[in-house]
């Protein structure tokens, strides 16, 4: 089992329940897409592992960029 696939899929979990949004998502991006690479060349296990974590991370930073978008529009929409 690639040890960078649970990397990411935790990362991608803090970054959803947003302990980290931003931080937890990039980081699940980056290990879920070089574990991918490591677990293609050497054959390893994890690879939905590292799926899920790419999945984790990309949901994560719909949902930042959603909330930042939806306060902006609060704050400009207010008298």
């Amino acid at each position: 089992m690639n040890p960078l696939a649970t990397v990411s899929v935790i990362s991608g979990l803090l970054g959803v329940v947003c302990l980290a949004p931003v931080l937890g998502s990039v980081v699940a991006l980056i290990a879920g897409y070089t574990a991918r690479k490591q677990i293609d060349a050497h054959r390893e296990r994890g690879r939905e592992r590292a799926d899920r974590g790419i999945v984790l991370g990309w949901v994560g930073l719909v949902v930042v960029v959603i909330a930042v978008a939806v306060a902006g529009v609060i704050v400009l929409t207010r008298p």
